[in-house]
């Protein structure tokens, strides 16, 4: 294994910014999640369609899952921030573009970790709307929104860590 600068990477305001996000997106989830669950139904959907419609049900307890999973998502990605001389990269990482590899990982990272959060909150809110019987399904659009913004993101930077 070649070895890599250890560099501490400032954190930047785009970082700043997507943590402060994440973290109130994060909350009000779990606070929302807190103020629903009193009047949930025991049984609710808990896996949905290709179309969208719900066609797997469960206890509603199912649904502490995916506020336990955001959060330790979030905690994992944050975490990985202090290492990113570990990175897989497509370019052989020297002392004069440690930096910017290293800074450009990160960014990649800050930006997953703030859709993962989007898109595990909405799929809490849309699961609660559902058992409420305030929605049938989660819409059709879901998966291929989810899947352009997290591919979107590994494009983008993908293309910048091969500059």
């Amino acid at each position: 294994m070649e070895k890599r600068p250890i560099l501490a990477v400032p954190r930047t305001a785009l970082e700043r910014w997507h943590d402060a996000a994440a973290i109130v997106i994060l909350l009000l989830s779990i606070v929302y999640f807190g103020w629903k669950w009193p009047g949930l139904p025991a049984t609710v959907a808990i896996h949905f369609n290709a179309k969208g419609d719900p066609d797997g049900w469960g206890s509603k307890a199912t649904l502490l899952l995916l506020p336990a999973l955001t959060l330790f998502l979030y905690a994992g990605l944050t975490s990985l921030r202090q290492i990113p001389h570990h990175f897989n990269y497509l370019k052989p990482i020297t002392e004069q573009n440690a930096l910017y590899q290293y800074r450009t990982a990160i960014h990649m990272l800050s930006w997953l970790k703030l859709e993962i959060v989007l898109l595990f909150s909405y799929m809490q809110w849309a699961f609660i709307r559902n058992a409420e019987g305030l929605a049938s399904g989660i819409g059709i659009w879901l998966v291929p929104a989810a899947l352009a913004a997290v591919f979107g993101t590994l494009i983008i930077y993908i293309v910048k860590l091969t500059r």
